[in-house]
């Protein structure tokens, strides 16, 4: 396979997932509004702030309003990460990927991106216009996953399909706690209180865990959801099951377990499973992410440079 094939049906994965995630995160946005009843600035500003967005937003916009925040993260084609533009790079790269991708993946593909309007800041619809999009973005995300399950070849195009998957997944799940926990919730008078908790359980839900928590702790707090999200083994939108994922992946890939990628990934994996929760809550946070992420986007170079230029022996999918 062309590593420029590898890398379409990489980012191709990578902007379905973001798309998604994004969804989800306007999602519990829109709720903790609706619970908090707040339309304060502050509270929109983290959202732009949490993807390094706020020059190009400024660009738009005069100040991160509730209607202009959803505008640039649902409809603005401008916008890197907003769920339009995502599905428009996505559809791009399936364009690209004929020859690779399924008739009913292409099919799918097509679909999700008629799913987002063209919308105004001056007309954002009503709330249950916006879950409209996001459950609709959620589950055709699903779908097409399922069908990539279901129907492509265990081969190379695969496995960079579901290396673009979790990375994403994991890239965005940090994203969405960091957000939770280090921008939406700032005033410690609210820490311990019914608002927090308001706070945390939208988190979960938006990241379909809510149930799977409630299995494991019978009260939310923050150092058990911290250590759900970013620990567990088994719940599939936890970081470091994402991590472990992408690391399969790659010695699918390349079949070496001394690879200089294989051991990146494994060093982080490892460094992430040897942090107890409460030693993250102790040291931040919010700087935590931070390393985590530079970390991440250091581990999406080095696949670019190891695969992109490669020629990389697979049969035909």
């Amino acid at each position: 396979m062309l590593g420029r094939v590898a890398d379409n049906i990489y980012w191709l994965s990578r902007y379905i997932e973001r798309a998604s995630n994004t969804a989800r995160f306007v999602e519990a946005s829109c709720y903790i509004n609706l619970d908090t009843k707040s339309d304060h600035i502050e509270q929109w500003t983290p959202l732009i702030e949490i993807n390094g967005d706020m020059d190009s937003f400024l660009f738009h916009y005069d100040e991160p309003t509730r209607d202009n925040v959803l505008h640039w993260l649902i409809y603005n084609d401008d916008s890197p990460n907003s769920i339009k533009s995502c599905l428009k790079q996505a559809r791009a790269l399936a364009s690209a990927l004929r020859e690779v991708l399924s008739i009913e993946v292409f099919e799918q593909i097509s679909n999700i991106t008629q799913a987002v309007p063209n919308v105004s800041p001056s007309s954002i619809p009503p709330y249950h216009a916006i879950f409209g999009i996001c459950e609709k973005i959620k589950q055709l995300d699903m779908l097409i996953t399922g069908i990539i399950s279901t129907n492509m070849e265990r081969g190379v195009g695969y496995n960079f399909w579901h290396l673009g998957e979790y990375l994403e997944r994991a890239d965005k799940t940090s994203r969405l706690l960091n957000v939770n926990y280090f921008y939406i919730l700032p005033d410690v008078v609210d820490v311990g209180t019914s608002v927090e908790d308001v706070q945390w359980s939208a988190l979960l839900q938006s990241i379909d865990a809510r149930e799977a928590y409630y299995r494991r702790y019978s009260v939310i707090n923050a150092e058990n959801v911290i250590e759900m999200i970013i620990h567990d083994k088994s719940f599939p939108r936890a970081i470091s099951f994402c991590l472990n994922e992408a690391k399969q992946c790659i010695f699918e890939i390349n079949g070496d377990l001394e690879s200089d990628l294989y051991t990146e990934i494994q060093c982080l994996h490892h460094e992430l499973n040897q942090v107890k929760a409460s030693a993250i809550i102790e040291d931040g946070l919010h700087e935590f992410i931070d390393q985590l992420q530079i970390k991440m986007n250091k581990i999406n170079q080095s696949i670019y440079a190891a695969f992109c230029d490669v020629r990389i022996p697979i049969s035909k999918e």
